[in-house]
């Protein structure tokens, strides 16, 4: 019997607890934007996701910006316009979940 239970509990353990978190489906905008920056002539930009908050936010890194964090979106698709502790506790909490989309040199 204890044995029975220990399986049970070892596989509820490893059911339960997900390796990657998981994204919700790209939202609309995010496809748009996707798709334009695959016809421009630009290269080397990654869209990266992030969980804070509590929420999903886009950051959209161009390495040819002067301005680091200047693209980030959430999941609406609205531009974050940061206070300094947004800013601050954003990249200190903020979890890096995984590259969406690349487009290399």
């Amino acid at each position: 019997m204890k044995k029975i239970a220990f399986v049970f509990l070892f596989s509820l353990l490893v059911i339960s607890c997900e390796k990657d978190e998981k994204l919700p489906p790209n939202p609309d905008w995010l496809n748009t934007m996707i798709s334009q920056l695959e016809n421009s002539p630009l290269l080397g930009i990654t869209i990266n996701a992030y969980r804070w908050d509590g929420a999903y936010y886009y950051h959209v890194l161009n390495p040819v910006s002067s301005c680091m964090f200047c693209e980030v979106y959430n999941y609406s698709g609205d531009l974050i316009k940061w206070t300094d502790n947004e800013f601050k506790d954003f990249v200190n909490k903020g979890k890096f979940i995984k590259a969406v989309w690349e487009k290399g040199f």
